[in-house]
């Protein structure tokens, strides 16, 4: 899980407002719509740097999210947004865009996590043969969750920023509005119930603890293996923003602490919105201060 062998063939289509970048999943799913990945790349003039933005989990929310990329290109970053697996123009026949994150078994969601993660670390492969031999990623709600295991896992990122996500799964799949369908779905099947789910987390600390390579993730719960809190002792705070929306319904707060707390209580905004408020109203402030985190001059 989350290994990566070779790098995938890229073919580049060069566009007037960013280049499209497309090459076919190292984790496929058998699903040719959902292994074939494409990336936005927005580039810069006299870069800077680069970066990953990684969207969220939904069916309208890669459009209006293009704002950071094409305002962080403006400000001398080359940054690269790719279309996660089973979203948008990679769902499948049948299905919305995002729902798979958010259905089916524990077990399936593990391998979609894995596929996610791989096809991160291929974009990642993607800049430096560009010649970034560092990048930082931004990961927006579902997509901070893909970037915190992603910057967990690659050497490669410098800095990451996380806007209104979290994790622990006891809160996210039992508290959050985005998520009953997976409720719904685990309770049908007999997968889990909250009590289950309650007493296999009383195992979480101590699983974090005994966490160290990746062939630890076999002994574990799948549930375990996609969550965010697992793999946040291996990012340094000093490398870490945190953007939480304090009215979060899909987010819970006890979700968003928990994330925050296990990277050890970096740098952290508190916005007085809910979930889809943060980027409507404090889009410009996210932006500014992580242009402000990239160039160390957060205060």
């Amino acid at each position: 899980m989350y290994r990566s062998n070779g790098s995938p063939e890229y073919r580049v289509s060069h566009g007037s407002e960013f280049d499209s970048v497309e090459f076919e999943s190292l984790k496929p799913s058998g699903d040719p719509k959902v292994d074939r990945v494409k990336a936005l790349l927005y580039k810069a003039n006299k870069p800077k740097g680069a970066v990953i933005f990684v969207h969220g989990t939904g069916q309208r929310n890669f459009e209006p999210l293009k704002y950071y990329p094409e305002h962080l290109a403006e400000s001398g970053y080359v940054t690269m947004m790719p279309v996660l697996p089973y979203h948008f123009e990679r769902t499948p026949d049948g299905s919305k865009s995002g729902t798979s994150f958010i259905r089916g078994t524990d077990v399936q969601l593990a391998k979609r996590f894995d596929q996610a993660v791989v096809d991160l670390f291929s974009c990642i492969d993607y800049l430096e043969k560009l010649g970034f031999k560092k990048v930082n990623i931004i990961g927006f709600s579902f997509g901070g969750m893909v970037s915190t295991i992603t910057m967990a896992l690659d050497r490669r990122i410098e800095k990451g920023v996380f806007v209104v996500s979290g994790g622990n799964y006891e809160y996210i799949t039992w508290k959050s509005i985005a998520t009953k369908v997976l409720r719904v779905s685990y309770e049908e099947n007999k997968a889990c119930t909250p009590r289950e789910c309650e007493k296999k987390h009383k195992f979480f600390d101590e699983a974090i603890q005994k966490f160290n390579s990746i062939e630890d993730l076999a002994k574990m719960p799948p549930c375990f293996t996609y969550d965010p809190s697992l793999f946040a002792r291996f990012i340094p705070p000093r490398k870490t923003l945190f953007f939480t929306a304090i009215f979060d319904p899909f987010i819970p707060r006890a979700s968003s602490d928990d994330l925050w707390e296990r990277l050890g209580k970096p740098k952290r905004y508190m916005m007085p919105s809910g979930h889809l408020g943060a980027h409507l109203f404090f889009k410009h402030f996210i932006l500014k201060k992580t242009i402000d985190f990239f160039e160390n001059k957060e205060e």
